[in-house]
């Protein structure tokens, strides 16, 4: 390339040529004007188009110019301004052009656009020395001159289309005769003399020589084609002059006078020179006007006044013209003459002769005599036989037209006799005229028209001798039969009675001269070839004609059906041999049912007609005769003889019983298996399916049928019709289902025969081949699509499709082929357009076929797909598959191979990560670069498009790019990587031949030819395309979404968030409709459903983009800090690393914005009033039900008659089923009973009765009638619970783009072709139709509202998780918005979700009619409705006023209420039920924990905590009965008892709610599930529930009656027999491992929680007792050391360092081992206060009981203290989080903020691993002193706040349990009046409750100190509580101490103490909630310390 500057210069003197060099490729005008329906108006689009190259149609090819010197001069500038068009000359292509110009002789600078269009379009190198680029660049000229010449064409024939009423003002139609009036005509003529005088261009080398020629003749074609349409369609007209000078053409073509002639080198142009001369011939014909003249000759109009062309002087000199040719030296002259002849005699026949006399000079008679001796008749066959016009795509039917009206003309010209050759030769012509062209055949059968009428009559002629003179007549009407009417006509035609004739012998004594006319049978005569009909006697007849002197041919008076005569000839002509007359007569047959199905139904009913009844009654016809067309064929295949007129009849015969097969399938299935035409052997039964379980064993048909489709496909030139036949009988059966030997039989030979072996017969055309290969395959699809449907044998033959490897390598040969290969077809001559055309029809089927088998297998189901892999992954054949697809991709000339290939390797993507082993060979590393460049430029190149031509073929290529985003990362990155990197790939590589090709031709490219620069441009078009396209963009919205859901597009994903306004872009699609408002079903078509659907998804797929992003970018910024941290040596990555995730989310804000700006305006509200509207209808689908039902009545009752109709085999077979299952329904019985005793049956048959009573009952429920209750209610919800025609089916792992419309409720189409419902309109069937339709109308209105109930569900759930990730990506402080997300906007969104769910559960309706669409819509809105309500909970301080929330919390209750009630009422098995209800149960819980935790709240007034207490107590007292019932489902008993749970604890007194719980608890379901092994994780859910229940003493009472103590042991016995509790061991030590399962560690401790309830609340009952001496024994002495574990204190740390770790090591504990220590600890205190069972059952453990709490108090008091004594300051106890729910508490802050005793050291104590190596347990703690504070690095959480709680709750119950025991022993000493030292307990040292009583008062006053405000929140409180309980309790026993061993306390810790209490009291006074606590304290201090409370003036 130039320098910039350089390429500044050029550009400024650019040269300028003729605007008219310039055009548009015609390539693509003719795909357009050949894509546009002839029917149809033309788009105005393409009309402007037209008239845009209005100047080149006229001009035609000769706006190609010649090269010049000007053009020459303007490729030497660097740029050249064609017009508006501007050309960068590039010197690579310059050089080409200007050799290509000299070859083609074409001007310069369009030989230059010709050259550079070719080189980016093949993606070729430009060098003109190659070969194969001239011939490119040759045979592109030539396609662009003839899709001119074809767009002229196409653009009459549009114009022939427009009626006559609409002609005027038509775009096209004036379009056309502005161009014939611009001279189209003349420059048509001119161009043709020019091609006609065409000579071999000079220094041509031969190849390109002989391939200009052929190009230059089809021109001359397609001249002469616009030529005739011109005339023929009278576009313009031609005179004498005119006519003169084309028969001068043709003559000087046919003396050879035109070097046309010596162009005809090879095979290709000599056909079309000489269809150039047929053309000629007809335009010739054509233009003599035969039409008119007969018309004239009918109307008897004379010549001067109706022929206005010619004059008299006129017709002289053209006959003068006609008579200089010679018959003898040139046959073409022949037809020519007779022509004109004919002409001459019908001019000679007009009236008013005396005005013609120089006219009857002429000899017409001589010029027939003169033509028929070079045999024109002969020459019109072959004209009609030939090629060239049975492949052309040009006017045939105009030409045809055309022979039709000369042969009409001759026929009325002359006499013709029967028995004359000639009569013969034209009815050949006649037939190939009129078969096929269905337009020809209705006017023939028109009566108003004119030009049939001679032909006509000679049909009559030939019906006079029939049936002596059978095969002319069929032959005629055979072809006579083309299109519906037609065929009717000939039906009716032969159905009708006709007459008969017949030989009879001439008595002897009767002479020839003396024969009357007419004549009388003296005695019954037999029809001629017919056994069975009888002629009657005495039977008058007509005498045709006499043969031999002693035979006539007689015409009876006797009519009889034409078709029964001609059926009855053929049941009997395997005997007499006939087969040609069987032949004719089949063919007919065949294109009789073809064309017409009523026809078709008429012969299969034949016996039933008028006719034939009539001959029956009249005796004429034997009784025992039957006329059963079907079984009349099948007796006559089945006696047939392999040898080619055998084939024959079989190909005919089996085609028709295809076509019956669709009318009346059971029936011709029945008489084909009893006439076992294939000679298949069967069992004497029953049909087996186990013989065929294995395909290797299977048995193939007779060998008699293969031999002759050898024979067939031998003999036959064109096509092998007994092969196509056989195919097409086997899609027949397949489809029907007709489940037999016949049907396995037939398609193990499609497939294992005819498949595998086809491609190595021998065939007399090249062509046949493909269309056996073509037919084959259809079969294949068929047998792919009826799998399903088969039940017997679907799996045999899915067996045979899938692990057969012959036929996976018949299918690989067939499509695995290059583009390169499929284009070298084109070039070589030795392969015929058709060959090639059949090739890539097959490669493309056979894509089909693999795409539909990669999609259908499962290998779970499948042993034999490794078989299909292996073959489908192969690299070992000439071109692997993944190569051949690659290629296949870029062949531009077939869009649906490129789509096949597309689907295909999209499947290969996901198969290859199953077959890891072949991913790396096939899919990741193709061959070579080139491949991936090629496919990466096809893709770009079919993406680029504005709107796509052929949108399934984008939609393929973009789900090709999906489906390798998702399955191979590596595949999708080489093809989407830009040219630059390209570049350093191949500077990399050093690949010197791409480089070379890139250098050629990559300056053509654009600079980023990169598939994703074409999809961004999708991205900013997503307004329009949402509106126009939405289909569109969603498939570029799913590739989009797999990029974000991989983890390996780093750089991709950063391109697209860089480019323009992407985020801004994408997202508009959503906010674009969002306020659009949701249509109903009924107010909108089913396009408009398909694309509001569209659009749902389209907001969909969005959505979860930006999911993705958020969350991409979440996780990229906590990977930030790691990097930051990293060491030296990875320090230069981890900047890259952190510079490159900086640079990525530098768009985050963007997004972030967006998403802010929906929330803080209506959009965000307005997606979710948008979507969470269900607009499912249960009256709807259940209306498809009864109609479906209705249906099925209807089929049935029919059925018992035995009329299946057109029924397909499957469909019929499952209405019996059903059918049997009905009249096995008890209800059914009581029916029959009933209508037998009332005997309604009246001479019916019962059943039938009944079917046609409940079908009423249907159809009245159907119309909004009820049907009441009884039977005939139970039998239709019988069939309305069947799911009758519903789909239930699962997709596949691959298939996440399926779309929503690909999902239905009802499989209507496969219901649609099972009926056959096109069919019964000619049958007795039509009365049925309107029901069908009501059904099937029904069904479409199902499958539409529930196509758009799912369709939203996908939004709603994407906007539910993408609201999620938001919040928690964005999240902020709680008193600002999040995001934007206000407590308003969420108190809106609440409300109105609330309602629609509540419309939602309305629409569940009764059990019957419920959907798991609803259900997974009502699922969805329950999770968008939970995360609502948990973000406003976030966002609620202790502060606010909860009155308002609180209020929309209770109606909220009321509803789940409702929806649990509900769906608790489903007692079917519906998907998605259990997943709602339980998400219902999580909302309520949710709800219920909210308002129980906000219900009190501090800044309530209390007015409103009172009302706002009593709604919700009334909504949560509802909600116990729901609740209860929901425990009896085991699904829902976890939730349901939490929910519970929270009510009773919340809002309700145990007098509201106990009686409610014991009227519909089942208490005993809830205990016994303590024994289920299985239902281990919801245990500590029952047991806090049964905890709540033993608070209350009915509740307490209902547990023992339940026996809970008995099935919590055993629960025990569990947990300590599978080690769920592994911690404790032998020794009776912590371990050092911990079990990580955080449910068995809380059921030791809930159950011994409910046990002490039980205890407590059941008080001094006798019952009680009976409790506490079970308990006491169980757990002091059976699991005693389960007790003695959970009260062992740890050791304190050693100071020596060689024990350290071991000793650290056994001090490791959980948070939730200390609340089991205090639960144990709980129900210790309450045994104890039951003294006299204490002291009984625990005399021998009392001691060292109390001996263990004493250490463990030891351990809390100085466990503090020795911490900052410790010289190594260890830690005295590890308390990490370790279960869920203790991390959740380490990441919240503290609450407390305390620095004294156990809070202080808890830090350390509860640190994570990760906090331990920030900070070290060894950092200094000093601890000297009240005042002195810990230094810290490690944070307060609340988990270390609570382990310190938990510390002080453990030392509370034991100082509680002791204080019990010394009281116990006070009052044994009161009672005795002396204390017994030897059994009094053992109490705490005086240092231990020093100990606690310093730390309760330093954490009491720093509390009360720091906190000074009336606010204090409610944890501190309690905190503040329970140390003054710790200390009162510490000095009463500091008092027993003291009073029972002397011990008196010592000065310096008086004066500790005095400090301490004065400190204490002095911050406590302020607190009101602690004055009586504070009283307490000081009533037991001035005992410990009698008078130091007036010594300090504390009193």
């Amino acid at each position: 390339m130039a320098s910039t500057a350089a390429a500044i210069d050029q550009a400024a003197n650019p040269k300028s040529v003729d605007a008219s060099l310039w055009w548009d490729s015609f390539v693509l005008l003719l795909n357009d004007l050949e894509n546009a329906p002839l029917s149809a108006e033309v788009p105005a689009s393409l009309v402007k188009m037209i008239k845009n190259n209005h100047a080149w149609l006229l001009g035609s090819v000769s706006l190609f110019k010649t090269p010049n010197q000007t053009s020459r001069a303007a490729l030497d500038s660097p740029q050249i301004n064609v017009g508006s068009h501007r050309l960068i000359v590039q010197p690579e292509l310059k050089d080409v052009a200007l050799h290509a110009s000299s070859c083609l002789g074409l001007d310069e600078v369009q030989s230059y656009i010709l050259v550079k269009r070719v080189v980016h379009r093949d993606n070729i190198a430009a060098d003109y020395k190659i070969p194969e680029f001239l011939y490119s660049i040759l045979l592109q000229y030539y396609i662009e001159r003839q899709c001119l010449l074809k767009c002229i064409r196409q653009i009459l024939m549009h114009a022939l289309y427009v009626g006559s009423g609409s002609k005027e003002g038509d775009a096209v139609w004036e379009e056309v005769l502005k161009l014939f009036s611009d001279g189209l005509e003349r420059k048509l003529l001119s161009v043709l003399q020019d091609l006609l005088s065409s000579k071999y261009p000079e220094h041509m080398e031969i190849d390109l020589a002989t391939l200009w020629a052929e190009e230059i003749l089809i021109e001359d074609n397609l001249v002469l084609d616009i030529l005739f349409l011109g005339y023929y369609e009278s576009f313009c007209t031609c005179n004498g002059e005119q006519w003169k000078s084309l028969c001068s053409l043709y003559k000087g073509i046919l003396s050879g006078s035109f070097n046309i002639e010596k162009l005809a080198v090879s095979v290709e142009a000599r056909n079309s020179l000489y269809h150039a001369k047929v053309q000629l011939l007809l335009i010739l014909i054509e233009t003599l006007d035969l039409e008119n003249l007969l018309q004239m000759v009918h109307d008897e109009v004379p010549f001067r006044q109706g022929c206005p062309l010619f004059s008299l002087t006129d017709v002289q000199e053209m006959d003068a013209l006609v008579s200089s040719f010679i018959c003898f030296e040139t046959v073409e002259a022949g037809p020519l003459i007779l022509a004109w002849a004919v002409f001459l005699c019908l001019i000679s026949s007009l009236p008013e002769k005396q005005d013609n006399n120089m006219l009857t000079e002429i000899d017409h008679v001589g010029y027939v005599r003169q033509a028929f001796e070079a045999a024109p008749l002969n020459y019109f066959i072959e004209i009609l036989q030939s090629d060239n016009l049975v492949d052309s795509d040009g006017p045939v039917t105009g030409y045809r037209s055309v022979l039709r009206t000369f042969i009409s003309a001759f026929i009325a010209s002359y006499e013709i006799a029967l028995q004359d050759d000639t009569l013969k030769l034209l009815l050949d012509i006649l037939c190939k005229i009129y078969s096929g062209e269905e337009s020809l055949c209705v006017q023939f059968w028109d009566r108003d028209s004119f030009i049939d009428g001679p032909i006509r009559c000679l049909l009559c002629t030939l019906e006079g001798e029939f049936p002596y003179q059978t095969m002319e007549l069929v032959r005629f009407l055979s072809a006579l039969c083309e299109g519906t009417w037609p065929a009717e006509c000939v039906y009716s035609f032969l159905v009708k009675s006709i007459g008969i004739s017949s030989l009879l012998k001439i008595p002897g004594h009767t002479s020839i001269e003396k024969l009357s006319q007419i004549i009388e049978t003296d005695q019954p005569l037999q029809v001629p070839g017919v056994d069975g009909i009888l002629i009657p006697s005495h039977t008058r007849g007509h005498v045709l004609k006499v043969i031999d002197g002693s035979t006539a041919l007689v015409r009876w008076e006797y009519t009889q059906s034409g078709m029964l005569v001609l059926l009855l000839r053929l049941a009997q002509a395997f005997i007499s041999n006939s087969y040609e007359e069987v032949l004719v007569t089949l063919d007919l047959l065949r294109r009789l049912v073809s064309f017409n199905t009523a026809v078709c139904f008429n012969l299969m009913d034949l016996e039933n007609s008028i006719p034939v009844q009539a001959a029956c009654t009249d005796g004429h016809i034997q009784e025992s005769m039957r006329v059963d067309v079907v079984e009349i064929i099948c007796t006559l295949v089945r006696n047939l003889s392999p040898n080619v007129i055998s084939a024959g009849v079989m190909s005919m015969g089996l085609s028709i019983m295809a076509k019956m097969f669709k009318c009346l399938p059971s029936r011709v299935v029945a008489v084909v298996l009893k006439a076992n035409i294939f000679d298949i052997s069967v069992k004497a039964n029953n049909f087996d399916v186990n013989r065929y379980s294995s395909s290797s064993g299977m048995w193939l048909l007779s060998g008699g049928l293969a031999r002759m489709l050898l024979i067939d496909c031998e003999q036959n030139e064109d096509c092998c019709p007994l092969t196509i036949s056989v195919l097409d009988f086997t899609m027949q059966i397949v489809e029907t289902g007709a489940e037999s030997d016949i049907l396995l039989g037939l398609v193990v030979f499609a497939l294992q025969y005819v498949l595998v072996n086809h491609e190595h017969w021998k065939y007399k055309s090249k062509h046949v081949r493909w269309k056996v290969t073509l037919k084959v395959l259809e079969v294949m699809k068929k047998c792919l699509i009826a799998i399903p449907y088969l039940k017997k044998l679907g799996a045999v033959i899915r067996d045979i499709l899938f692990c057969d490897s012959s036929i996976h390598n018949t299918l690989c040969r067939i499509f695995c082929v290059t583009t390169q290969t499929l284009e070298r077809l084109y070039i070589s001559r030795l392969y015929e357009l058709k060959v090639i055309e059949g090739l890539q029809l097959a490669v493309s089927s056979a894509l089909d076929i693999v795409f539909t088998m990669l999609v259908d297998v499962s290998k779970d189901t499948m042993s034999g797909l490794p078989v299909f892999h292996q073959v489908m992954l192969s690299t070992t054949k000439p071109v692997p598959v993944v190569t051949a697809l690659v290629s296949l991709i870029s062949f531009f000339r077939n869009p649906a191979i490129q789509m096949g290939a597309a689907r295909v390797l999209s499947m290969l993507c996901v198969m290859a990560e199953d077959e890891q082993q072949y991913l790396s060979g096939n899919v990741c590393l193709l061959p070579d670069d080139m491949q991936i460049a090629s496919l990466r430029f096809s893709i770009y190149a079919m993406l680029c498009e504005e709107i796509p031509r052929n949108e399934d073929l984008f939609v393929a290529v973009i789900k090709l790019l999906t489906y390798a985003a998702s399955y191979q990362p590596a595949f999708l990155v080489s093809i989407i990587a830009t040219e630059e990197d390209n570049d350093v790939q191949l500077n990399n590589s050093g690949d010197v031949k791409e480089q070379a090709v890139e250098s050629s031709f990559g300056s053509l490219k654009p600079k980023k030819a990169s598939p994703l620069d074409a999809v961004l441009q999708y991205v900013k078009r997503s307004e329009e395309l949402m509106e126009s396209h939405p289909h569109l963009l969603l498939h570029v919205l799913n590739f989009l979404k797999a990029l974000w859901q991989g983890a390996t597009y780093v750089e991709i994903l950063q391109l697209l968030r860089t480019s323009d306004r992407f985020w801004k872009l994408l997202c508009s699609s959503v906010s674009q409709i969002s306020t659009a408002e949701s249509p109903s079903l009924e107010n909108v078509t089913g396009v408009e459903t398909l694309n509001l659907a569209y659009k749902y998804e389209c907001q969909s797929v969005v959505l979860e983009i930006m999911s993705y992003e958020m969350f991409l970018q979440k996780k990229l910024q906590e990977a930030e800090l790691p990097v930051n941290q990293s060491s030296e040596p990875f320090k230069e990555k981890s900047e890259n690393t952190v510079r490159t995730e900086t640079t990525k989310a530098a768009n985050v804000p963007d997004l972030k914005d967006i998403l802010s700006t929906w929330c803080r305006s209506s959009v965000m509200g307005s997606l979710i009033s948008s979507y969470v509207w269900c607009g499912f209808d249960s009256g709807i689908l259940l209306r498809a039900k009864i109609a479906a039902s209705l249906f099925v009545v209807h089929v049935m009752g029919k059925l018992i008659t035995g009329d299946s109709g057109s029924l397909s085999m499957s469909l019929t077979e499952k209405i019996r089923n059903t059918s049997k299952k009905l009249c096995e329904q008890p209800a059914f019985s009581e029916l029959l009973a009933q209508y037998s005793l009332r005997g309604y049956s009246d001479g019916k048959e019962l059943t039938s009765l009944i079917l046609s009573d409940l079908y009423y009952h249907l159809e009245g429920e159907l119309q909004g009638r009820t049907i009441n209750p009884g039977p005939f209610r139970e039998l239709s919800l019988y069939l309305i619970e069947s799911k009758l025609f519903q789909i239930n089916e699962k997709k596949h792992k691959w298939d996440f783009s399926v779309s929503a419309r690909d999902i239905c409720i009802f499989d209507s189409v496969q219901l649609l072709v099972d009926m056959g419902l096109e069919f019964w309109d000619h049958s007795e069937w039509k009365a049925s139709k309107p029901v069908a339709e009501k059904m099937l109308l029904c069904m479409q209105d199902a499958n539409s509202m529930v196509f758009l109930t799912r369709s939203k569900l996908a939004p709603l759930k994407a906007l539910t998780m993408m609201l999620s990730v938001y919040e928690e990506n964005f999240a902020e402080t709680k008193t600002t918005p999040i995001g934007g997300i206000s407590v308003q906007f969420l108190e809106s969104c609440i409300n109105h979700l609330c309602e629609h769910l509540q419309r939602t559960i309305e629409f569940l309706g009764p059990p019957l009619d419920v959907s798991e669409d609803i259900l997974f819509f009502l699922e969805t809105q329950t999770k968008l409705l939970l995360h609502l309500f948990r973000s406003l909970f976030r966002r609620i301080s202790p502060r606010d006023n909860k009155s308002q929330l609180l209020s929309f919390c209770t109606p909220a209750l009321k509803i789940l209420g409702t929806a649990l009630r509900v769906l608790l009422g489903i007692k079917t098995s519906v998907s998605g039920l259990m997943t709602t209800t339980n998400l219902l149960l999580v909302l309520l819980i949710t709800l219920v924990e909210f308002t129980y935790l906000n219900s009190n709240s501090v800044g309530m007034p209390v007015t409103e905590s009172v009302e706002i207490s009593i709604e919700v107590s009334i909504a949560s007292l509802g909600l116990l009965p729901i609740l209860c019932n929901c425990i009896e489902t085991a699904d829902y008993c976890t939730l349901s008892l939490a929910a519970i749970d929270l009510i009773l604890k919340g809002f309700l007194t145990s007098n509201t709610w106990l009686p409610v719980v014991q009227k519909h608890l089942r208490l005993q379901l809830v205990v016994q599930k303590l024994q289920e092994k299985d239902s281990l994780a919801s245990i500590p859910i029952i047991l806090k529930f049964l905890l709540t229940l033993a608070r209350v003493r009915q509740g307490a009472e209902m547990l023992q009656s339940a026996n809970f103590f008995s099935s919590l042991k055993q629960l025990f016995a569990f947990l300590l027999d599978e080690k769920y509790l592994s911690d404790i061991q032998e020794d009776n030590r912590p371990s050092t491992s911990y079990n990580k399962d955080e449910k068995p560690q809380q059921i030791w401790g809930l159950g011994v929680a409910v046990i002490t309830a039980m205890i407590y609340s059941l008080g001094d009952s006798s019952s009680c007792a009976d409790i506490v001496e079970s308990v006491i024994p169980y757990f002091f002495s059976e699991k005693g050391y389960l007790v003695a574990y959970y009260l062992n204190a740890p050791d304190f740390p050693s100071d020596d360092h060689d024990k350290k770790r071991a000793r650290t090591q056994n001090t490791q504990i959980s948070l939730t081992a200390l609340r089991e220590t205090e639960h144990i600890l709980m129900l210790i205190c309450v045994l104890a206060e039951h003294r006299n069972l204490w002291y009984k059952a625990m005399r021998e453990m009392d001691s060292p009981l109390r001996e263990r709490c004493i250490h463990l108090l030891a351990f809390i008091s100085k466990g503090a203290q020795r911490l900052g004594e410790s010289p190594s300051r260890i830690v005295p106890l590890l308390c990490p989080p370790i279960f869920k729910e203790e991390v959740e508490y380490n990441r919240r802050p503290s609450v407390i903020n305390c620095r004294h005793g156990w809070f202080a050291i808890s830090p350390l104590a509860c640190a994570t691993k990760v906090e331990v190596s920030v900070s070290s347990t060894t950092l200094p703690l000093l601890m000297k002193d009240k005042t002195t504070e810990s230094v810290h690095s490690v944070p307060w959480t609340y988990f270390s706040e609570a382990a310190a709680i938990q510390m002080y709750r453990i030392a509370f119950l034991l100082l509680k349990f002791l204080c019990l025991q010394a009281e116990g022993a006070a009052k044994r000493a009161e009672e005795v009046g002396y204390i017994d030292l030897e059994r009094f307990p053992e109490l705490p040292m005086p240092e231990i409750l020093h100990g606690l009583q310093d730390q309760a008062a330093g954490i009491v006053t720093e509390l009360c100190t720091s906190n000074k405000s009336e606010q204090m929140q409610p944890e501190i409180k309690s905190v503040c509580f329970l140390l003054l309980q710790i200390m009162e309790k510490a000095l009463y026993l500091e008092l027993c101490v003291s009073q029972s061993c002397g011990i008196r306390p010592v000065l310096g810790r008086v004066e500790e103490f005095s400090r301490g209490i004065k400190m204490l009291i002095q911050a406590v006074d302020v607190h009101t909630f602690l004055k009586a606590s504070l009283k307490s304290l000081k009533q037991i201090t001035s005992l410990v310390y009698p008078g130091l409370m007036h010594t300090e003036g504390l009193l």
